[in-house]
């Protein structure tokens, strides 16, 4: 009994052995191609596809990570961007606030400036862009001391008549309006014509200037001071064309008017006596 069970234990060491010994030879990679193909083959393609699709998960999980990562740090900077885009606005709104209320008042002061005379300066409050006559409206009335057919002018030059007079503001007929006339004259000649509007966005008109009398482009026409409503040498408005008229006597002569209606934020009324001689005007230097 012994010696069959000595004998039945051989084989079995032998087996361990010789399964050590190919486990050996396989770790090695001593094995023949048809076992590489059938046995080993197949659980390492399956081994590699397993890891190529962790791979690609990692590397989507890890790119929308940082696509929302990027999507949150981007909406933080713009809101951040949102609330200095309304400071800086806000601060722009105010800039300009202070630029403009600094233009009107040089305005003022350099009309102030240049006639002296009485008069009350006035911030246009509106204008009416209608069909019907093109007036303004200014802060000034009755009470202010402004009458029916003052003058006014602007910074740069003759604006209207004073039309309707209320207790706290008034209105005046602007240059352009087809209603206006006035007497002009031509400072090198000493000629004097009637300038009329012929229409906003029109240029002004000025009649009776005979064939004879030289009229240039860009000549400006100014007030002569004896109409009653205008100190001398105001600026009307500065020539734009210049043809014979069809009758041969006199030029026919348009004008661009001096002052500009989208850019009058001031005026100023003349109210003092009509004796305009006895007030010249004090053009400053660029004038």
């Amino acid at each position: 009994m012994n010696k069959t069970g000595a004998r039945a234990r051989i084989p079995k060491r032998l087996v361990i052995a010789g399964l050590f010994v190919v486990l050996l030879l396989l770790i090695l990679g001593f094995y023949p191609p048809l076992f590489r193909q059938v046995v080993m083959a197949p659980p390492l393609w399956l081994v590699r596809e397993v890891l190529v699709v962790f791979r690609g998960t990692q590397v989507s999980f890890v790119s929308n990570w940082d696509y929302y990562s990027n999507l949150v740090n981007a909406e933080k900077e713009n809101e951040a961007l949102k609330k200095e885009v309304t400071l800086l606005s806000s601060r722009l709104v105010r800039a300009r606030g202070l630029f403009y209320e600094n233009a009107r008042l040089k305005a003022l002061l350099g009309l102030k400036n240049r006639i002296l005379v009485p008069g009350r300066p006035c911030r246009v409050l509106a204008d009416n862009p209608t069909v019907g006559h093109r007036t303004i409206l200014l802060d000034c009335g009755s009470k202010d001391g402004i009458r029916l057919k003052d003058g006014v002018l602007g910074p740069s030059g003759v604006v209207g008549f004073v039309v309707k007079v209320f207790p706290g503001f008034s209105q005046v007929l602007w240059v352009e309006d087809a209603f206006f006339a006035m007497e002009g004259l031509l400072p090198r000649s000493g000629q004097k014509g009637i300038v009329e509007g012929r229409g906003v966005g029109r240029p002004l008109s000025l009649s009776y200037i005979p064939i004879l009398t030289p009229v240039q482009k860009g000549e400006m026409i100014v007030t002569s001071g004896e109409d009653g409503y205008f100190p001398p040498g105001e600026r009307i408005g500065v020539v734009h064309s210049v043809a014979p008229d069809t009758d041969l006597l006199f030029h026919r002569v348009e004008l661009i008017p001096a002052e500009s209606l989208s850019d009058l934020d001031v005026a100023y009324v003349l109210t003092p006596g009509k004796n305009w001689v006895q007030y010249p005007l004090q053009w400053g230097s660029g004038k």
